[in-house]
């Protein structure tokens, strides 16, 4: 209990500190849904959790991605990522993403991303991957 508490402590004024984005990505192996929060609005560590899986077979994608292009109504970024699962090897992947925010309100917005990923079994050849969804960012000023 002491750890959680301490925990708490020491990220909360991180987190009030950085804005903090929801999004969902959907693409033909799936949904993803995802919480991540930008650091001095260039650095984004994300996390996603893909859907339509078995309890059992269980996928978690962790990222960091830096926008290279930051405007009021779009951003450019590319990253790193890995892709784990309960039942298979890891997969290292590097996205490249665009986030449009066209309305007036710019909380809420439009993602596309592709990705080439290279999987850590060396029986899998490497794969491209693309998503398209809706991103919500918290706090934004």
């Amino acid at each position: 209990m002491k750890l959680i508490y301490t925990t708490t402590l020491i990220l909360l004024p991180f987190l009030s500190l950085s804005q903090s984005i929801v999004s969902y990505h959907q693409s033909p192996n799936g949904g993803q849904a995802a919480y991540a929060y930008e650091i001095n609005d260039k650095f984004r560590p994300e996390i996603r959790l893909l859907s339509n899986t078995f309890i059992d077979d269980f996928y978690l994608k962790l990222m960091l991605n830096y926008d290279w292009i930051e405007k009021d109504n779009y951003e450019f970024y590319s990253g790193i990522s890995l892709l784990g699962s309960t039942l298979g090897d890891p997969t290292l992947g590097f996205p490249l993403g665009l986030n449009i925010y066209p309305f007036e309100n710019q909380n809420f917005g439009f993602l596309m991303e592709f990705s080439p990923n290279i999987p850590f079994d060396e029986g899998s050849g490497a794969y491209f991957a693309g998503s398209w969804g809706i991103r919500y960012r918290f706090n934004r000023n």
